[in-house]
């Protein structure tokens, strides 16, 4: 893709500035013509329905490619959700909330976000209704049923179910499976409970390993147990009844009191209408790019940066097209820095959905974030479902660090390993050979298995990594070294459970956190701020579009750039395999995942 890019930036030398203010232009004329022709937008309804689709993506961060720093995406990101809600909960338009849910995309700390904030609108006397053709179809779904009680007004098709019923994992173990093949598991972990390697070296599921993932199960169990019963009006027991006894269907969870209609979709609609006379339902999204009425202009700028994915160094290639998923160090530096040294913004809230990755990476984009706060700018994190291992690690310098109940947090440990085939190529006839300068040139290799050698130099790095991170932890949290190792050593905790051994500061998610930032800032809550997302892309002309409020960018200009998102998912794999790459040497890392 670098190619590419560098061909499309020749054409522009070539042309020239001003022949691309005029292709812009034009482009700009033509789509003022066809939107002059088209029906004219409708005006906002005196009386709003804000509607709502969890079976469309609900995403975090902003994710996918970007076009000289403007994204191309059309999914709403959750951020965006629960401001627009919030928004919704004052704005005397809204009458109501409705929403469809079926096969909603979130994890459970973020139906917990969704929760709230559906209770913080219905705090101020409005209804939220749902419909659902089903709560899961023949089949448990206790987290769907568990965001969908957080509705005043739930129906559900009359031939659904409502899959309230247990929770459970299942952990597979694949080494006498792989030791048929001649392949087997090499490993060094640091932390009793670091039990991702587990699969790959065990036949069963170390005691460790049990405890902590009984101990979250458990945890995110009673949390929607309570949840239910609280929205419900039952007690924590009945609920535990109904989920050994279900799924149900939609008849018995009616006659149970878990829901409150059977209907079809049209029956929900002609409801609606009929106790919500002269209301008009208006998508969420829509609804989101609308200004509250009256509302005094943003006093000042909250910096989001969204750390979200696996973390690595580096993303490769870096053209203005490149795929922008996971978190990248180089990419995430230039963003936090941007963020840093920009005079507008006050604070700036990390939002962290990560497993972990790269140490190093991690360790980079740590650093980062001690300059910021050097620099003077509040850093507040805010987690999302998952804050472990490198994710926890970039999160450990924030002024405050929020976290949902059910996010799982913490798992500071390390591993490093390979998975050795040599056997496998016994097996096999294959033969092998090598040509070595120095003792530790196969130490990586797939062929052989560790030396004990290599065994003791892995260690050693293991065991700096893993003292770098818990000596990081401890000055973080301003807690010893000593009371970090007690709650360290690989083990992951739900969010409540990582409030009470100290990794978090405070329950709650992206409004809490934002809340705790203007605060921070010298602002009451109900002030209002500019949010802007500050990614690792370079400032150009495009950046125009991000001072103006979305209702202020023309429908038109909205559509070309999704056209050019269509045009980028389509045509770049094939860029890619148009671009010779030349061969690339792999040396497994010291790994904090």
């Amino acid at each position: 893709m670098r190619t590419f890019g560098m061909i499309l930036l020749g054409l522009f030398s070539g042309i020239g500035l001003l022949t691309v203010a005029g292709i812009v232009g034009i482009i700009y004329l033509v789509s003022s013509i066809e939107g002059s022709i088209r029906k004219p937008v409708a005006a906002v309804p005196d009386k709003i329905i804000v509607s709502i689709d969890f079976d469309k993506a609900l995403v975090e961060g902003s994710g996918g490619p970007r076009l000289e720093g403007f994204n191309l995406r059309s999914s709403t990101t959750l951020q965006e959700f629960v401001v627009a809600i919030r928004k919704a909960k004052d704005d005397k338009r809204v009458v109501a909330l409705s929403a469809n849910l079926s096969n909603p995309s979130v994890g459970l700390a973020q139906n917990q976000e969704i929760r709230d904030v559906i209770a913080e609108f219905r705090s101020a006397g409005k209804p939220a209704f749902l419909y659902s053709e089903t709560i899961g179809e023949g089949e448990g779904a206790l987290p769907t049923y568990y965001l969908a009680s957080a509705f005043s007004d739930i129906w559900v098709q009359p031939s659904g179910t409502v899959g309230i019923a247990g929770i459970g994992t299942e952990g597979f173990f694949l080494k006498n499976f792989l030791a048929r093949f001649g392949i087997k598991g090499a490993f060094v972990t640091k932390g009793a409970y670091k039990s991702a390697p587990e699969m790959f070296t065990n036949t069963a599921m170390s005691a460790p390993n049990r405890e902590e993932t009984e101990a979250l199960l458990g945890a995110w169990f009673n949390q929607m147990v309570d949840g239910i019963a609280t929205q419900r009006k039952l007690t924590a027991e009945a609920v535990k009844t109904l989920i050994d006894e279900g799924p149900q269907t939609a008849k018995e969870a009616l006659d149970k009191k878990l829901i409150d209609h059977l209907g079809y979709r049209d029956q929900f609609e002609d409801a609606l209408k009929k106790d919500l006379t002269g209301a008009q339902s208006q998508e969420l999204k829509r609804y989101a790019g609308l200004s509250l009425p009256g509302a005094p202009a943003a006093s000042k700028r909250i910096a989001v940066i969204n750390a979200v994915g696996e973390i690595d160094r580096t993303g490769g290639d870096d053209g203005p097209l490149s795929d922008r998923t996971g978190i990248h160090a180089d990419r995430m530096v230039r963003a936090i820095k941007k963020a840093a040294d920009d005079s507008k913004v006050a604070a700036i809230i990390l939002r962290v959905d990560s497993p972990g990755g790269s140490a190093v990476a991690s360790d980079t984009i740590w650093r980062e974030i001690v300059r910021a706060k050097e620099k003077g700018k509040p850093v507040v994190v805010s987690m999302g479902d998952t804050a472990a291992s490198g994710g926890y690690y970039i999160s450990m310098p924030a002024d405050r660090i929020f976290a949902s109940p059910a996010t799982v947090t913490g798992s500071i440990g390390v591993f490093a390993g390979k998975m050795v085939i040599g056997d496998a190529l016994t097996k096999l006839d294959i033969n092998r050979e090598r040509i070595a300068f120095g003792d530790s040139a196969g130490m990586f290799s797939a062929t052989s298995d560790f030396s004990p050698k290599d065994v003791e130099r892995l260690t050693r790095m293991i065991d700096a990594t893993y003292a770098e991170f818990t000596g990081k932890a401890a000055e973080g949290r301003g807690k010893s070294v000593e009371e970090i190792h007690k709650v360290a050593q690989g083990r992951v905790w739900s969010g409540t459970d990582a409030l009470n051994v100290g990794l978090v500061d405070e329950m709650g998610g992206f409004l809490k956190a934002l809340d705790y930032t203007k605060a921070k800032i010298g602002l009451a809550a109900t002030d209002r701020v500019s949010l802007v997302e500050y990614t690792d892309s370079r400032e150009s002309w495009w950046d125009i579009l991000k001072y103006f409020d979305d209702s202020d960018v023309p429908d038109d200009v909205e559509s070309f750039f999704r056209t050019a998102a269509w045009f980028t998912k389509t045509f770049q794999p094939l860029m890619q395999q148009m671009e010779a790459k030349g061969p690339q040497m792999y040396m497994v890392p010291v790994g904090a995942k």
